[in-house]
């Protein structure tokens, strides 16, 4: 992607996430009851910071755009953990399709849907501290190590 093709998509997604955000905060009444307005602010919050990010890539600046790409991946393992873990309905259908035509369709109960959500974003949070762990523990390493000679 050139550099001015990324700077127009990332001021799209910044106008984009910062409109959704504010008719989000002034009109709250078709939002989940169950989200609060704060949780509920870190999609769009994650489209603004995804056009951040764009935007930075277009001109250069490397280090804002992994920070901002950090905040994206903190902003979405918060909403899906509130919504496996905080939501009052986790409804779900589960579909065996056949290129892309659903062949078998089940509607699981509420407590079904609720553990296998579950187990799933916990399966990413395990990842997600490993990984950090993983990183830590190999920057320790190096620095005791230190430079070779």
């Amino acid at each position: 992607m050139t550099r001015g093709v990324a700077i127009v998509l990332g001021t799209v997604f910044l106008v984009l996430g910062l409109g959704t955000g504010y008719l989000m905060v002034t009109h709250p009444q078709g939002l989940n009851p169950s989200w609060p307005l704060g949780m509920a602010l870190l999609a769009p919050a994650a489209f603004t910071l995804g056009g951040l990010h764009l935007v930075a890539q277009g001109l250069g600046w490397s280090s804002f755009s992994a920070a901002m790409l950090k905040a994206i991946a903190v902003c979405f393992l918060a909403i899906a953990n509130w919504a496996a873990f905080f939501t009052a309905r986790v409804p779900c259908v589960q579909t065996a399709s056949f290129f892309g035509v659903p062949i078998l369709r089940r509607y699981p109960s509420e407590a079904e849907c609720r553990g296998s959500f579950q187990a799933i974003v916990e399966f990413l949070d395990a990842v997600v501290v490993l990984f950090f762990v993983a990183l830590a523990w190999h920057r320790r390493r190096s620095r005791r190590v230190g430079p070779a000679r």
